[in-house]
């Protein structure tokens, strides 16, 4: 049974929409763990001191993953598989596995050593609070996270290449249910240590279950070889840049947290409780068409094929633009609904729910930001110009961290703060402070995929001219899913401190179902080409028709004779 399971989880999945709902699936799965993860947790100690700690361990393990794990990463590791012979794949993974470890193992052991000073800098109203010593024993044992997942993003590059995302998707899955059994089994005996095995344990299976189809492959069945240092070199150069940038979103997010730490008991926990709800439409949507992408745009490039490359790319973010802008304008208006379904237990009050509902609702406004971001950040790692995301990024991060910083200050104004609860339904709320980190995050998160955007149309060509369409269509749908979903809401009512779960749960649905109705209309109406290329794809998939082949819709500069060929 177990050979037939893994030999399933092994098998190759081909094409674009094959592999993105492949990986949607598992992005949805992995998300709705996560979501059952994080109730547990929220159920179990609320947004309380427990939850702020647990959180604010995760930072220094995350940002030395992200410099090393971003060295070796999928999108760096696959173009160069991609130009070698199967034997010199070999040699060349040995060469990057050894390299890594050295480097990962050092540099964990040294942050290690020196994490009471680091926690010390990064939350000071913690150790002030008598926090520090449970801190750092969270963060020491969570450093083994950043060489396991390092470890698998080796892995995860082989997987790739073979078109086995069945397995790579399974990984995150296993990852929640390594800290969901830190929960619930190591928790009761080792206190909040456990939660940090939890987390350690949940990386070992990230690692382990790509092994035996990497193993079946022919790789490392002896010991790893030292052969293409040259190779290792020339790979370090390419990603610093990719490492350099994601090292400044993980900048952008530590600072966030400490100054969320400097805010009200439970801020931490309100913002990635929020974060996190937002980050299941982000990983279903967006992670899934920039991941499946990514080989067929390092590909067409490689081949010389630019116009296949702009075409793809386009795809991809007219897809990403039809689902994710219908998802904000539903998120906005229920909110309340899905975080008091989600996390509404035990310990998790009304005012958590209310202040992770604002939270929650300003990140999301981001969303699609977001999911083009990853497309094109990855298009740019597929050119060979990874530098483009990295000054986006650095720009991004110092301009949070500054309108983080002065609506944080604007906010300790009370005519200012009354005004703000009032937009977001916060009256009478204590900690409503902390929705200051969201509102820089998402005006930055917009701002900074425009100038991308900008940039790559400059550079490539065709690009927006592609998309502008399906972008305005989905802003009308958009609008119009949050238009039904809050009529719907006027005529059931409001929710109240005495809704029980159902109430809530059919409340929110009914308007979910209104929003996406009004959602699928408004497509409809318009002919919109991903609305009829999807209903032609599930047709086909449940009557087992032949699909058509997808007719593109042009427009007049699409097909000028000044458009770029």
């Amino acid at each position: 049974m177990m050979r037939e399971t893994l030999r399933f989880l092994a098998s190759p999945v081909r094409g674009l929409q094959a592999a993105v709902y492949v990986l949607a699936a598992s992005a949805l799965l992995s998300s709705l763990l996560a979501l059952v993860r994080d109730r547990l947790f929220a159920g179990s100690f609320g947004a309380g001191a427990e939850l702020d700690i647990y959180y604010a361990a995760f930072r220094i393990p995350d940002f030395l993953f992200v410099m090393t794990g971003a060295l070796v990463s999928v999108y760096i590791l696959i173009p160069e598989l991609l130009r070698r012979s199967s034997e010199k794949q070999k040699d060349y993974i040995d060469t990057v596995l050894l390299g890594f470890s050295a480097l990962a193992v050092v540099l964990s052991s040294i942050a290690a050593l020196l994490a009471p000073s680091l926690l010390v800098m990064l939350f000071p109203d913690f150790a002030a609070r008598g926090y520090l010593p449970t801190l750092t024993v969270l963060t020491r044992i969570m450093l083994l996270q950043p060489i396991l997942l390092g470890l698998s993003n080796i892995l995860a590059s082989i997987t790739q290449a073979r078109g086995r995302y069945i397995l790579y998707a399974a990984s995150p899955l296993l990852y929640n249910l390594g800290i969901i059994f830190g929960l619930l089994a190591l928790y009761p005996y080792f206190g909040i240590a456990g939660l940090a095995w939890g987390v350690v344990l949940g990386a070992a299976l990230h690692l382990g279950v790509q092994l035996p189809s990497i193993v079946g492959e022919g790789f490392f069945r002896s010991l790893p070889s030292f052969s293409e240092r040259s190779a290792l070199l020339q790979t370090a150069a390419i990603s610093i840049p990719r490492a350099l940038t994601l090292s400044m979103n993980q900048i952008t997010f530590t600072g966030l947290t400490a100054l969320a730490s400097g805010l009200s008991t439970g801020s931490i926990a309100v913002y990635i409780f929020g974060f996190n709800l937002m980050s299941v439409p982000l990983s279903v949507i967006g992670a899934s068409y920039s991941v499946a992408a990514f080989p067929t745009l390092a590909s067409a490039l490689a081949e010389g094929r630019a116009r296949e490359f702009i075409e793809y790319v386009s795809t991809a973010a007219r897809y990403i633009l039809f689902w994710s802008l219908p998802v904000i304008g539903l998120i906005i208006v229920l909110r309340a609904h899905i975080v008091r379904v989600i996390l509404g237990s035990g310990s998790f009050d009304w005012t958590d729910t209310r202040l992770t509902a604002a939270v929650f609702a300003l990140l999301s406004i981001s969303l699609a930001a977001q999911a083009l971001m990853l497309l094109l950040a990855r298009a740019y790692y597929a050119a060979g110009r990874t530098f483009v995301p990295f000054f986006i990024a650095v720009a991004s991060t110092a301009l949070t961290m500054y309108l983080a910083i002065l609506f944080t200050g604007q906010l300790a104004e009370t005519s200012v703060l009354r005004f703000v609860e009032r937009v977001m339904r916060l009256e009478d709320v204590s900690g409503s402070a902390i929705v200051a980190l969201p509102i820089a995050f998402s005006l930055v998160s917009i701002g900074g995929v425009v100038a991308l955007i900008v940039h790559f149309e400059q550079r490539f060509g065709g690009f927006f001219s592609l998309i502008k369409v399906s972008l305005m269509q989905a802003v009308l749908a958009g609008i119009g899913a949050a238009l039904a979903a809050y009529a719907t809401l006027v005529v059931v009512g409001p929710l109240t401190l005495s809704s029980t779960l159902a109430s809530v749960f059919i409340r929110g649905l009914a308007g979910g179902i209104a929003g996406v109705c009004a959602a699928v209309l408004v497509y409809a109406i318009l002919r919109n080409r991903e609305y009829e290329e999807t209903v032609s794809a599930i047709h086909g998939k449940l009557w087992k028709l032949p699909l058509p082949k997808a007719q593109p819709i042009a427009s007049a500069e699409e097909i000028s004779a000044s458009s770029p060929q």
